[in-house]
């Protein structure tokens, strides 16, 4: 198995449309502000092929914060709830999605849908109908 690994600018990325089968995101989504949150989104579902995945971790919203990560991280949160909207309004389908298990970190892997086909279905064709 080959893996090659691409790093680029999640607003604009600089490479053609459904070329990659996997995206990983990383402890990134809670630096950007909403609205680039959801280019972001567009862009993975832009360049995923049909039926790819994204898997995005991220730092949740935790009340009381506490812990080794909340002491060194205090700048930004992304809910789950927002996390999974997120992807779900780009048109991808939630997967899974929940805690990781350390700290306040949340995960979402979500699947870029298939397309349907575009050929229309002959009544010739058909074999169930409706009554």
């Amino acid at each position: 198995m080959s893996i090659d690994f691409r790093n680029a600018f999640v607003e604009s990325l600089p490479f053609p449309g459904g070329q990659f089968d996997v995206v990983l995101s990383t402890l990134m989504l809670h630096h950007l502000p909403g609205k680039l949150r959801n280019q972001c989104a567009s862009e993975v579902r832009r360049v995923l092929k049909q039926g790819g995945r994204v898997l995005a971790i991220d730092f949740g919203r935790s009340p009381g914060e506490q812990g080794i990560v909340a002491h060194f991280h205090r700048h930004g949160h992304i809910s789950l709830a927002e996390m999974s909207a997120i992807f779900s309004e780009s048109d991808f389908n939630i997967a899974q999605s929940g805690p990781v298990g350390i700290g306040d970190i949340d995960y979402v892997l979500a699947i870029a849908p298939y397309c349907e086909s575009s050929v229309p279905i002959s009544s010739a064709n058909r074999r169930y109908e409706s009554i």
